[in-house]
């Protein structure tokens, strides 16, 4: 294939520094609302939740979308090979140093502060905590007046909470609430009753080695054999090493002791050989090849990495496509697919597709991630649309800015409109629920609002940052070169950040703030010094040479499509 020299789009370099950059804004903003996150600060702003779904909502689907764009300009302009090597270069390799270098900083960081919550020497008094709102709260709390309470008031024994998707029985059995798991089961709750995840309350009760309460599942007839989504029994639960339980068990604010959680377990999996049919205690061969399948898919390999590994995936099903079309001869699809306000019709509700395969679990604003080595495939199929579609773009000479013109008309439509729609259809009282007078049920606008909210906010930003950043901007070329770095190598600090002064009397936007500046001003100098013009630098963003920068310039971060002239 011939190589070809296509004019640099500046715009949407920035735009992708823009969603990196936002990732440290969204993770910076975590431990001050009620997500599970290894720090939970002393100042609660639930206010930033919102915040967290404002960018969350559309940040990953923008960068495939821009990752895409530049993956079919770096095909045009210097072929599939060049391409391959590029890819290789700029996403795997970085990805695998990272598995080994900042993973376990995370977990390294994560470990350190959830260790050191209880301990604190700068902890503040608690406050006195408010009384539970509801049967979940007053489940999880073991009171037991309050549970009587609720279901005298008519509450659902076993109805899942509407955020974590888990009923109260489970609730009562992962804070081994013995007397209020008793009283649940005696009042008729379902022992087998499952959470978003596929799991029961056994399940759990095997996890952290509760004994006792375990028995009490056993005796009222719990299924010793119910698999969750991922293929595991409670035996597998009970199996699971200490450190990964004890790291799961932080994020619940649950303190386990060693002796007593294997002492427990070795109890529990003994009742459960007892309750289990003979054939199946050695497990069959589908048993254990489901089993590792939903480890595979499910282990916590890549952290905030795991985007690089999708980019692996989603490069790799492109340049078997575009051999496909290099040796076909494909037209052009019609430009309406792009530029027509009929793209709206085949964008969405092929987008509804995967987005209504995702909040199952736990229910959420915005698409779901997978950390695992074996990506979701419908998350993958989520993120596949975005980055087929930038692809599409790129084969349009979109010189007019055609696409996201009416950017001052979409931008407050989706924040202003279909977000609060989104929340309130996936939070809100109606969650759930069916529309009034039409049995149409709310996930089906959740769903929508989702899809739509992804896809005004992406295009949207696209004519925004056309109208911004049309040229080249040497200041925000540095900010676009160092981007991929910050970003990569942010989590550790931010962790560490938030632990540091998640007990100072401050404001929690005050703090929330204090993080990003210092964390950002740290990386930034560590990318000046330490990898801007080292063999690193050189693996991320090209080789960079001391002084003035001229343009055309090289290659920027991991979509990097320059003039063909460049080979950096």
């Amino acid at each position: 294939m011939t190589t070809r020299s296509i004019a640099r789009r500046h715009d949407l370099d920035a735009l992708r520094a823009v969603a990196m950059l936002l990732g440290i804004v969204l993770h910076a903003g975590l431990s001050f609302v009620s997500i599970p996150w290894p720090v939970q600060d002393s100042q609660q702003q639930e206010s930033l939740g919102l915040l967290y779904a404002a960018i969350h909502g559309f940040r990953m689907p923008l960068f495939f979308l821009v990752s895409g764009f530049f993956t079919a300009m770096l095909w045009r302009s210097r072929g599939l090979k060049a391409l391959a090597w590029h890819r290789c270069r700029r996403i795997l390799l970085p990805l695998v140093l990272g598995v080994v270098t900042i993973v376990p900083a995370v977990n390294w960081a994560s470990g350190w502060a959830m260790r050191t919550a209880s301990n604190d020497p700068a902890a503040v008094e608690p406050i006195a905590p408010k009384a539970s709102e509801n049967l979940w709260e007053a489940s999880a709390r073991g009171e037991l007046a309050s549970v009587k309470t609720f279901l005298a008031d008519g509450a659902d024994l076993n109805e899942l909470d509407p955020t974590f998707r888990v009923p109260p029985l489970t609730w009562a059995t992962l804070y081994d609430q013995t007397d209020v798991v008793g009283h649940l089961l005696d009042t008729g709750a379902e022992v087998s009753v499952r959470s978003g995840d596929g799991g029961t309350p056994l399940h759990a009760a095997a996890f952290l080695g509760y004994a006792e309460t375990a028995a009490l599942l056993i005796d009222n007839g719990a299924q010793v054999d119910a698999r969750n989504n991922r293929g595991e029994t409670p035996f597998d639960s009970a199996s699971v090493n200490w450190k990964i339980t004890n790291f799961i068990a932080g994020f619940m604010k649950i303190e386990l002791d060693e002796e007593e959680l294997m002492a427990g377990r070795a109890v529990i999996l003994k009742r459960l050989a007892e309750g289990r049919d003979p054939s199946l205690l050695g497990g069959s061969l589908s048993d254990k090849t489901r089993k590792w399948i939903g480890f595979l898919t499910y282990l916590p390999l890549f952290h905030h990495l795991w985007f690089l590994w999708y980019l692996c995936w989603l490069v790799a099903g492109f340049m078997v496509i575009a051999w496909g079309i290099e040796r076909i001869g494909l037209s052009k699809p019609p430009r309406w697919l792009v530029f027509s306000p009929l793209l709206w019709l085949w964008l969405i509700p092929l987008t509804m597709v995967p987005q209504s395969m995702m909040g199952l679990v736990a229910p959420t604003f915005g698409p779901e991630t997978s950390t695992g080595l074996i990506p979701l495939p419908y998350v993958l199929g989520y993120y596949a649309i975005f980055f087929g579609f930038g692809a599409l773009y790129f084969h349009y000479n979109d010189e007019n800015g055609r696409l996201g013109r009416w950017w001052w008309i979409t931008l407050p439509l989706a924040m202003f409109v279909v977000l609060p729609l989104g929340l309130m259809s996936i939070y809100g009282e109606a969650a759930g629920k069916t529309i009034p007078g039409t049995g149409i049920p709310m996930r089906v606008v959740a769903v929508l609002a989702q899809s739509l909210y992804a896809w005004l906010m992406t295009v949207g930003s696209m004519g925004l940052f056309r109208k911004l950043f049309s040229s080249n901007n040497k200041s925000f070329r540095y900010v676009s070169d160092s981007s991929y770095w910050l970003y990569l190598a942010h989590l550790p600090l931010i962790i560490l950040m938030q632990a540091v002064v998640r007990n100072w009397p401050l404001p929690a936007v005050v703090k929330f703030v204090l993080i990003i500046a210092a964390s950002t001003a740290v990386l930034l100098l560590s990318y000046q010094l330490l990898i801007r013009y080292t063999w690193v630098g050189s693996m991320l963003n090209g080789p960079r040479t001391r002084g003035p920068v001229s343009d055309p310039v090289s290659d920027s971060t991991i979509e990097i499509p320059p003039a063909a002239s460049s080979d950096s």
